[in-house]
């Protein structure tokens, strides 16, 4: 997988799913969480040693990852490699699943 934000608007339906093409990452994933940030808790610039997906269900925002900045919106895919210093920040709200 070699794209940083999988953009769902850019993914074709087919059989009724969007396939995001994260198979290879499937029995590295440890955790689920939905988180809620906004202007007043960004989710600041950290890193450890797992990857994390990070799905975005509603909202605009920037995702930081090693020092370059992405927009996202609703129905991107984050992909974030093990050691990559990443957060997110919005100026209204972003609702998103973290997988890691």
């Amino acid at each position: 997988m070699s794209q940083t934000i999988i953009k769902g608007a850019s993914l074709q339906e087919s059989h009724h799913r969007l396939d995001y093409g994260i198979k290879r990452l499937q029995d590295n994933l440890k955790h689920f969480v939905i988180w809620t940030t906004r202007l007043e808790n960004p989710f600041g610039p950290h890193k450890h040693a797992g990857w994390e997906l990070w799905y975005i269900l509603e909202g605009e925002g920037v995702v930081s990852l090693d020092g370059e900045t992405y927009p996202v919106e609703t129905g991107d895919l984050v992909y974030l490699p093990p050691e990559s210093e990443h957060g997110l920040r919005t100026t209204t709200s972003v609702r998103w699943i973290c997988l890691g």
